[in-house]
């Protein structure tokens, strides 16, 4: 048999067995490291040995007892390639957080000890009809929604391993979620609009509520308004960003990374839109503008200007509170909860 080329790994046979060793950079104590790989062909472990070379040269962590762990992937997953396509600009930082929260709460408890490279269709299914009898942080079992959200986020990450050839298959694409039956959205009708408008008329944040519900707004592209965006003569508003909450860097006690509020732009090229304002948002922004003025005047501190919707000394508000405030008013008049 031709010998491999240093470095390449070398394949032989063992009794009725084939094996393939990789040579692995040494331990931190200088001591020489070898992976293993056993098969019933010599295609079988030259194909597996292909795939650890190729992680070893993309620089991926190699375990010299076993192969690498899906939980090892997806770290470096989340850690690089995520990583690289937020900075490519082809996904947004929010959605590259959303994608590692799901794999650490949906995905890495149940399959993060498994190799990579020996996942399996039953496995999978498993691993879903698990998700679905487990439950979430409020107590109740994932919804299906959830569970092909996490499925969708393992494919994603596998088919990622396999253009970057660490599989050979995407074994997520033989197994299928399920169907998701999301109820038709069912709008506030007139009356309870009504209601709530009125219970919300000495609210504050009135103007926000008025404007949320007469325009539909996304609550993030409402929050980031600026005045500068506001033409109260014209009667129209332009939206052009949204404000969300991102991660930093920094940790939390636990582990997490800490977030912040911070502008983005909005979720599509088409958000971007200027939109003709009723006259009675017109009066209603007008006054809230006049108090606005009167609270910065009466601040000793105030944060922002131009924001059109601030806390009471002129910064941000913060989203997560402020979907908090709708359904305590929703409550407060008596009319069903709603997005």
């Amino acid at each position: 048999m031709r010998r491999r080329p240093h470095g390449e790994g070398a394949v032989y046979k063992r009794g009725e067995r084939w094996v393939a060793v990789l040579e692995l950079d040494p331990s931190v104590d200088g001591r020489r490291r070898r992976r293993y790989l056993y098969g019933k062909t010599q295609r079988e472990v030259l194909e597996r040995l292909a795939t650890l070379r190729t992680q070893r040269d993309h620089g991926l962590p190699i375990s010299a007892a076993r192969g690498m762990s899906l939980v090892q992937y997806l770290d470096s997953w989340v850690d690089g390639t995520l990583a690289h396509q937020v900075t490519l600009g082809q996904i947004r930082q929010t959605t590259a957080d959303s994608y590692a929260d799901v794999a650490d709460l949906m995905i890495i408890p149940y399959l993060g000890r498994r190799r990579i490279d020996e996942l399996k269709p039953a496995v999978l299914r498993e691993w879903l009809a698990t998700l679905r009898r487990t439950l979430n942080a409020r107590g109740r079992p994932y919804s299906s929604r959830s569970v092909q959200i996490a499925h969708g986020v393992l494919r994603r990450a596998l088919n990622d391993a396999v253009r970057d050839e660490l599989i050979p298959r995407n074994v997520a694409l033989l197994v299928k979620p399920g169907r998701v039956d999301s109820p038709a959205p069912q709008p506030l009708r007139p009356e309870e609009i009504r209601d709530l408008l009125t219970e919300a008329q000495h609210d504050r944040l009135y103007p926000l509520w008025l404007l949320l519900v007469t325009l539909g707004l996304r609550r993030g592209e409402a929050l980031a308004l600026r005045w500068t965006d506001v033409d109260l003569d014209q009667g129209t508003l332009t939206v052009a960003r949204s404000l969300q909450r991102i991660r930093t860097g920094e940790l939390t006690p636990s582990g997490r990374r800490r977030g912040r509020l911070a502008e983005v732009p909005p979720k599509t090229a088409g958000s971007i839109r200027r939109i003709a304002l009723p006259g009675v948002l017109v009066d209603a922004l007008t006054a809230h503008r006049q108090q606005q003025d009167d609270e910065r005047e009466a601040a000793a501190y105030w944060g922002d200007d131009d924001l059109v919707f601030t806390s009471s000394i002129g910064t941000w508000l913060e989203p997560q509170n402020v979907y908090k405030a709708w359904h305590e008013l929703c409550e407060q008049a008596g009319v069903r909860r709603c997005r």
